[in-house]
């Protein structure tokens, strides 16, 4: 068991860190993708139709709206990922506890089961509320995404 906890220990580590180090090294890379973007979301919004919410707006407003969206986009991915991985390490360290204390491999296991469907659960309920509050704006979120 006490293998197990240095690897939790060694994967919070790595990802903290290797999270940081990434967004440091790719935000002038995240910028033009998500310029690219968003100039795809407006040829194709010309193309298909404004949206209620945007149609008001000048050329120059919708372009900062959808880049702002963008960011939104980006920063709620990234919020949805420490929720999960943060909740992942809780869980483990609560299944990690119930192992102790219980009947061993058996707990461990249910209670990582539990966790993980409890995590889903709140993952696809920030993604559908984000994706509900943009919609409501007029954008597309699947359009702004970038991978």
């Amino acid at each position: 068991m006490i293998f197990m906890l240095y690897a939790a220990l060694a994967l919070v580590a790595v990802t903290v860190i290797g999270n940081l180090m990434l967004a440091r090294w790719n935000a002038e890379r995240r910028e033009k993708r998500i310029g690219e973007r968003v100039d795809a979301y407006l040829t194709s919004l010309e193309r298909e139709g404004v949206p209620e919410p945007l149609e008001p707006m000048s050329a120059q407003e919708r372009r900062d709206t959808l880049i702002s969206a963008g960011h939104r986009v980006r920063v709620e991915s990234d919020k949805r990922f420490y929720v999960v991985t943060i909740g992942a390490i809780l869980g483990f360290f609560v299944a990690l506890g119930f192992a102790i204390e219980g009947a061993g491999t058996r707990d461990f296991v249910i209670t990582l089961a539990i966790a993980a469907v409890a995590l889903y659960g709140v993952h696809a309920f920030l993604y559908r509320t984000f994706r509900a509050r943009m919609a409501a704006q007029g954008i597309d979120i699947e359009r702004l995404k970038i991978e």
